[in-house]
């Protein structure tokens, strides 16, 4: 079981555990002066647009992520091992709480970390669809779509453990709240709950990562599910470094001191969290210890050593 106690093998657990690693880290309040914004800017949509290709925002379309889902859907593959499913689904559709494993706790953590991603992203879809995309900065536009291919991946993820067919319900009520201040607050306040949520939510979705080694009779599946969970990493890792391009040193201040506040919402949404030996210091512990430069992303690198 992971434990705060026994950090796993990412980064984010401790600065000397990550330089072991040789993985580079970056404040994510650190402010950043204005031409050093726009270079970052300037890099990242050129990061996505050879990452994803070209937007289709009417269909809802990045077409190498399309590529993806498509190679994924066509070779499916399925778990077949021993799980007690009438459990996973009274804990997901949250009917009951019989006594479960540390592996089916952590399924119904990937799976309701899926609610949070699609009732985040219809939110946003429709915003910008009253906006006209035309309107939009594209790299919200691309940051909108990744989102709905997480759901997507997610999705794919339940499958390939035998857990088709599940049906997503809305997060809960502060959850919800903390959304909707990100979707309709005015830039200067909403990227403040925005980066907390892109911080809070890569840590979460590493934690996962670290900890996927309960399937060890079907290899390929476990390769699969940590390759579903690099990509959304690599995501939300990006999105906290776009999310501090938007704020000066007052709102970096602002969402640092929110960082607890912000982990509680999400703890008391995934208490699997608690159960697989996570608690709400241990998170803010790693939360603490920097954010992750993707590899490959050197147009990052600078604000390592700033």
């Amino acid at each position: 079981m992971l434990t705060s106690a026994t950090p796993s093998k990412g980064f984010l657990t401790a600065a000397g555990h990550g330089a072991d690693q040789g993985l580079r880290t970056f404040d994510p309040f650190q402010p950043l002066a204005d031409a050093e914004r726009q270079r970052q800017r300037a890099a990242y949509l050129a990061h996505l647009r050879q990452r994803d290709g070209e937007i289709d925002f009417p269909r809802r379309r990045l077409p190498r992520r399309e590529e993806r889902m498509r190679e994924l859907e066509a070779n499916p593959l399925e778990w077949r091992g021993e799980m007690d499913r009438d459990a996973f689904y009274q804990y997901f559709h949250r009917v009951g709480k019989p006594e479960v494993d540390a592996k089916t706790l952590w399924l119904v953590a990937i799976a309701a970390a899926n609610e949070g991603e699609r009732f985040g992203a219809d939110g946003e879809t429709r915003r910008f669809d009253r906006l006209g995309p035309e309107n939009v900065d594209p790299i919200k536009l691309y940051h909108v779509l990744q989102e709905e291919y997480h759901t997507r991946l997610l999705l794919e993820a339940c499958r390939s453990l035998g857990l088709g067919g599940l049906t997503l319900k809305e997060p809960k009520f502060l959850h919800r709240l903390i959304i909707h201040a990100m979707t309709y607050l005015p830039d200067r306040l909403r990227y403040v709950f925005i980066l907390c949520g892109e911080i809070v939510g890569a840590v979460v979705f590493q934690i996962l990562r670290d900890s996927c080694r309960y399937f060890p009779e079907s290899p390929e599946v476990e390769e699969r599910l940590r390759s579903i969970l690099d990509e959304i990493i690599h995501d939300e890792l990006l999105h906290v470094a776009y999310c501090r391009m938007h704020l000066g040193p007052i709102g970096l201040r602002v969402a640092k001191a929110m960082i607890p506040l912000v982990t509680e919402v999400l703890m008391r949404d995934l208490p699997q969290l608690r159960a697989l030996g996570w608690d709400r210091a241990g998170l803010i512990a790693r939360l603490r210890a920097g954010i992750e430069i993707p590899a490959g992303v050197d147009w990052l690198a600078p604000a390592a050593s700033g």
